[in-house]
């Protein structure tokens, strides 16, 4: 088996395990290897979060953002707002009995 990248209609990205023997153009048939689905993600409340984190970070405004060390609070809004819910949403579908729901 091995491995190929490809991306869909959509423009999505995703990598599935095909045989040895398989042309890369079969890949959409191989074993997916994607990562969970991002629409189990619950993104009223990551905006909440982000929202929130800007807000305390003080970067309400372009000039704010603009300032120097403003990259390191906008890294830091974006994760605190991503981070733990992605880490949750792992751990629940590798801990699915009915199977990895990747797609």
């Amino acid at each position: 088996m091995r491995q190929v990248y490809w991306v869909d209609p959509s423009g999505y990205k995703h990598r599935s395990l095909v045989r040895d023997q398989d042309p890369d153009d079969q890949a959409d048939r191989g074993i997916l290897q994607d990562p969970p689905s991002l629409e189990r993600l619950d993104w009223e409340a990551v905006k909440r979060d982000l929202h929130n984190a800007l807000v305390s970070a003080g970067l309400c405004s372009w000039r704010e953002v603009q300032d120097q060390g403003a990259a390191d609070g906008l890294r830091g809004a974006i994760l605190a707002a991503t981070k733990n819910k992605l880490i949750a949403l792992y751990r629940e579908v590798d801990n699915d009995p009915r199977g990895k729901d990747r797609i």
